[in-house]
């Protein structure tokens, strides 16, 4: 114990000995460098590409530009000394604004400043928010938007709880050109939809409503969408139809409201199509694929598959230039990950089953053709677990 005593007494008198330690440059200034030249602006959507000549001093760091959003929020942006350019984003309006660029040196030397303005060009988030359409669909709402500069933006889907207060009840992350989304789960009576996006920017729009003609904003009624029943369904079995009643597999068994059953057609049956009369005319919101369980995301599971229609009863030939081509489908896998890895997400997507959207506008339809393109793997034969329509058998116009 002395020994150990001995020692701690000895640390505490040698750090107190020690100078304090000052922070400095690693690197000592070669003197204040000059200021970025040639400085030019181009505006672009929500902010400003600047371009410049870097100083030629030689122990130039790089150019760091200093600049404020809409939140008043002083930001800076580094750039190297390898690059003659500074990309600025975040601007919500297209009012004038000002950057203030330096030089610094590897001392952390700045130059004097040099100022420019410009006006940025219309953000995406306000780009996309005004193409916002928001209108009826069955069992709730179709919201659908324009996202022409492909920006990264989250929406939240809204519409009123049961106590009528509105909450989203979803939020998901856009970047493609074009977005559709279905919000279902309602009955037909009046209730109000909305949207707002974000950006990654801290910036957000107001809530988006449907309007009318006038610009007011409206309340839209769900159209009607019920489960068709599967005891009116029939096999047509066309010559070109691939038989789906292999390895302890069948037909029936795919529109059987049974996903622990499967269908599966032969070795080397890509493509597989099917054929289906729905019992009669309906004017069809959507149709659910289901996954044999056993291996989500692999084996012989559905990846890629289109749709087709007729109202007309398709002779046994099952020549394709009687049917009319409605879908192309992809079952998409959420977290991305390889075959054989499933996060929950993906587990979770795969029991609730892949829905995929028939038009608005689409006319009702009696005759369905589903051909089955590709799986998930290198399989040259395809397993459905189910298969589930959607929409309104009371509509027969």
């Amino acid at each position: 114990m002395k020994r150990i005593y001995y020692i701690i007494v000895v640390a505490v008198l040698w750090m107190s000995g020690c100078d304090e330690k000052k922070l400095e440059p690693i690197t000592p200034s070669l003197g204040k460098p000059g200021v970025p030249s040639e400085v030019k602006a181009e505006p672009i959507a929500g902010g400003v590409l600047i371009s410049y000549r870097i100083p030629e001093n030689e122990d130039i760091l790089g150019v760091k530009a200093v600049y404020q959003l809409s939140d008043g929020k002083t930001r800076e942006v580094m750039s190297s000394l390898f690059s003659d350019r500074v990309r600025i984003e975040g601007y919500i309006d297209e009012e004038e604004k000002k950057v203030t660029l330096y030089a610094v040196n590897r001392a952390m030397v700045l130059s004097d400043p040099v100022e420019i303005g410009f006006t940025p060009l219309e953000a995406a988030i306000s780009k996309v928010s005004k193409s916002m359409q928001i209108a009826p669909d069955f069992g709730g709402a179709q919201y659908s938007w324009e996202n022409e500069d492909r920006a990264n933006l989250t929406l939240e889907v809204l519409t009123t709880d049961s106590v009528g207060v509105m909450t989203a009840m979803r939020i998901l992350t856009t970047a493609t050109a074009t977005g559709i989304y279905n919000l279902r789960g309602y009955d037909t009576d009046p209730r109000w939809f909305g949207a707002i996006f974000r950006d990654n920017f801290g910036n957000a729009t107001d809530t988006i409503f449907p309007v009318n003609t006038n610009g007011e904003r409206i309340q839209l009624s769900p159209m009607y969408e019920q489960k068709l029943d599967k005891k009116l369904f029939r096999f047509l079995y066309l010559n070109n139809d691939q038989s789906f009643s292999n390895f302890g597999g069948s037909e029936n068994d795919i529109i059987d409201d049974n996903v622990e059953t499967f269908g599966h057609s032969s070795n080397g049956s890509l493509p597989a199509p099917l054929s289906i009369d729905l019992g009669g005319k309906v004017k069809l919101s959507r149709v659910v694929i289901h996954q044999r369980n056993n291996d989500y995301y692999g084996w012989g599971n559905p990846k890629t598959f289109d749709v087709y229609g007729t109202n007309e009863e398709p002779d046994k030939s099952g020549d394709w230039n009687q049917w009319n081509h409605l879908l192309d489908c992809e079952i998409i896998k959420p977290s991305g990950l390889s075959i054989g890895n499933n996060s929950e997400e993906d587990i979770e997507t795969a029991e609730n089953g892949h829905d995929f959207t028939f038009s608005l506008d689409q006319e009702p339809l009696r005759y369905i053709r589903i051909r089955f393109l590709s799986v998930w793997t290198s399989s040259t034969f395809c397993h459905p677990a189910e298969i589930t329509f959607y929409g309104d058998p009371n509509i027969n116009e």
